[in-house]
This record gives structure tokens, sequence and C-alpha cells, in this order.
């Protein structure tokens, strides 16, 4: 692994994968999960502790990682306050909570766990802000810094290989579609029998369709052919 505290992407799927297996024999007998407890998995296997707050810092935060030493501006009572919470915890935006939100939840308590994970690898004490993008409420170039920076990036990738774990995705695929990749035409579209079963997918491993699609694409798992014609402009769905 590199000495600036980043992993390229085999290192990652390695690293999760490896975790994984460990937490399947824990929890499946070895099994290979249809979809992660990510709850379980940041609370019983990463030992960390999960806060909601309704986060103060910027209206766009939407997780923290404490660094044990960082204090974290939170709304209680009608009042901003400064609360250090211990090292690891995991604090996320009520928000989170709203109807609707789940996969999104679920996303970013992954992105928070990817922070922790990289935290304990490198020894390393540091805290981290998640943010939503919003050009109307990056109030500083710091804030575009931090949230694009190249460590969100790999937080982001980390949070996918957890909730959409290679093995699994493939298994589904399988399942659903009884070959080992997905048909995606050459101008960016899916059928629309496709789009079903891939949001079937989503639904069974609780994350949003987007998420599935960008882990599709990073793990190659489409298959690319010329668009059939004639082809009903109703059958197909555009993607990119």
């Amino acid at each position: 692994m590199s000495k600036n505290n980043l992993m390229n992407r085999g290192e990652i799927e390695l690293l999760i994968a490896q975790m994984l297996d460990r937490y399947f024999t824990v929890k499946n007998n070895g099994k290979i999960m249809s979809s992660i407890d990510i709850d379980d998995f940041v609370l019983n296997f990463l030992e960390c502790q999960i806060i909601y707050e309704s986060i103060g810092t910027s209206s766009n935060t939407l997780g923290y990682v404490s660094d044990g030493f960082t204090k974290l501006k939170v709304f209680r009572k009608g009042r901003i306050r400064e609360v250090l919470f211990p090292k690891d915890t995991i604090v996320l935006d009520k928000y989170l909570c709203s109807r609707n939100m789940e996969s999104k939840r679920r996303f970013v308590l992954g992105h928070e766990a990817g922070h922790v994970i990289t935290n304990r690898i490198y020894h390393q004490q540091k805290a981290y802000f998640n943010r939503e993008f919003d050009s109307l409420q990056l109030n500083n170039s710091r804030e575009m810094l931090d949230q694009f920076s190249i460590y969100e990036m790999q937080a982001d990738h980390i949070s996918a290989c957890i909730l959409m774990p290679k093995l699994t995705v493939m298994k589904h695929i399988e399942t659903a579609f009884k070959a080992k990749k997905v048909i995606k035409y050459d101008n960016g579209t899916i059928s629309r029998y496709d789009r079903v079963m891939l949001q079937q997918m989503a639904n069974e491993m609780k994350v949003s369709m987007a998420a599935l699609m960008n882990r599709l694409k990073e793990l190659n798992l489409f298959e690319i052919r010329p668009l059939p014609y004639p082809f009903d402009g109703d059958e197909v769905i555009i993607y990119e």
C-alpha cells in the first residue's frame, strides 16, 4: 500500500473482500449474503458507535467520523452546541432517517466506515466530514477541496465495495439474467426488461439504482452490443 494513505482500486477490492469474508463467516456460516447489514457491520465488526444528530457544521454535511479531538457542531434543543465524540464514532445527520432515504443513509454510513478502515490501516487519527454536493452550499474553497478530495472518493469506493461486493453482484446477475454480464447497447441504453431486473437487484441489495449502475461499470459487468435495428424506442432506456 502507498505511503500517502491511499489504496488503489485493486487493493480496496481485496481488502474489503477479505473483511467481508470474515464477516460472512461469523454471521452466515461463510455464505455470501444477498445484502449487507451495514449497521451490524459497523457496530459489531468494526465496533464503532453510530449516533444521529442534527449536524450544524453546514447544511449539506451528512456524516462525520470523530478523531477524538475535533468537536462537531450540532443542533440540540434549538441551540448549536460543540460536542466532542469518542474516536471512531460515526455521526450521521438525522435527515438521513427521512422517508425514502434508506439507500442514501446506507451509502453514507459505508462511506464513513471507509474512513474508519483507512484510519486504522494507516494508524492515523483524522476527522472527516461527508458533504453532499451543492454548489450553492459550498461556503469556501476548503469545503470544496474536502468534498472532491481523493480521500473522499476512496471512501466512496470502499462503501460501494461493502454494500455491493463483487461476488454478491455476480451472484445476483447470474440469478436474474442467467448470464455473466448485463447487456448494454453501444448507444448507452439497456432494455426495459433488464432495467426492471436491475431495479430488483438494487432493491435486494438496498442500494440506489445509480449506485448499482456505477458498480457494474467499475466491475466491468456490462456486455456492450450493437443496438438491434429496427428497435422500438419504448423498449430501451438511456443511462449515459
